[in-house]
């Protein structure tokens, strides 16, 4: 059985993308892929990855995970779709290092899954914009456990993805930018799901809400409908258009004014990202899926 874990990150859209999956889980169920709902399988995968072969769940775990999720033998692909199996949300960052209990987490579930043909999904975004939702996020203490240990300049998200690498070398790994998803959302449907219902994804130009002004998802939906693109480059160049006109920029902008960080620390942050990025873009079984 296929598994695809998309693991986050946090605050990245996986709820609305595991949403999506949801809203058309008939139709890829036609074709073999199940997507459960969450509820269904954390807590079992979360003791999982956190107790490994110690695990209440170790024992037949594939047999559990079938029986948890709803998994028979008419179903060739499995969606887990949860950040909380890497990390819970105050431990997203310890200010130094951004998932820093992630790589026991992965060596624990390779152990358990790795008789199956998994695919690791992983969002990662722009630490100038990711921490300050992190920390508007976060309880009281764990804020301020963060910004007493933050040194922002340091964080990245190559070595955790070298860690999925190193830790579970058979797994595929799929990365994007949260900040390219407007342009590549259809396609990390298709991506995760591994397939295209019947007539696309049902409504999966909702998640266009949380970036355009009212009505414009519609608009671009009506488009997108009557004219089909004929391939993702023009999806894409169709869609940048509509965000030119449609786009709200209040939706878009983080306030970082929970730091202390100046205009030019966030283009510092952002420049070190870009190569971080790149680094990302030059490791070897990894995928960087960009616009």
């Amino acid at each position: 059985m296929e598994i695809a874990l998309h693991l986050g990150a946090h605050l990245t859209d996986v709820s609305q993308m595991r949403g999506c999956l949801r809203d058309n889980a008939d139709a890829l169920g036609a074709q073999g892929v199940l997507v459960p709902g969450k509820r269904s399988f954390l807590n079992m995968m979360i003791d999982a990855a956190t107790q490994g072969m110690d695990s209440a769940y170790a024992p037949d775990f594939t047999d559990r995970l079938r029986e948890v999720t709803g998994a028979d033998a008419a179903t060739r692909r499995l969606i887990l779709s949860a950040p909380g199996i890497l990390a819970s949300r105050p431990d997203i960052t310890d200010g130094r290092n951004l998932y820093p209990d992630a790589t026991a987490r992965l060596a624990a579930l390779r152990k358990l899954l790795g008789r199956h043909e998994v695919e690791l999904f992983f969002c990662i975004r722009n630490p100038a914009t990711y921490i300050p939702a992190v920390l508007q996020a976060a309880k009281t203490d764990a804020r301020k456990a963060i910004e007493t240990n933050l040194r922002s300049e340091e964080l990245r998200w190559s070595p955790l993805i070298a860690d999925m690498r190193l830790h579970w070398p058979e797994a595929r790994v799929t990365v994007w930018c949260d900040e390219d998803t407007p342009f590549l959302w259809h396609q990390m449907l298709e991506r995760i799901a591994s397939c295209t219902p019947e007539g696309g994804f049902r409504n999966a130009y909702d998640w266009y809400d949380s970036i355009m002004i009212e009505g414009g998802a519609a608009r671009l939906e009506s488009y997108l409908t009557s004219a089909p693109p004929v391939d993702e480059a023009h999806r894409q160049k169709v869609i940048a258009a509509f965000l030119d006109k449609f786009c709200d920029e209040a939706k878009l902008d983080v306030d970082a004014s929970i730091t202390d960080w100046d205009e030019g620390h966030l283009d510092l942050l952002t420049a070190l990202y870009e190569d971080d990025v790149d680094l990302i873009a030059s490791m070897d079984g990894v995928t960087l899926v960009q616009p």
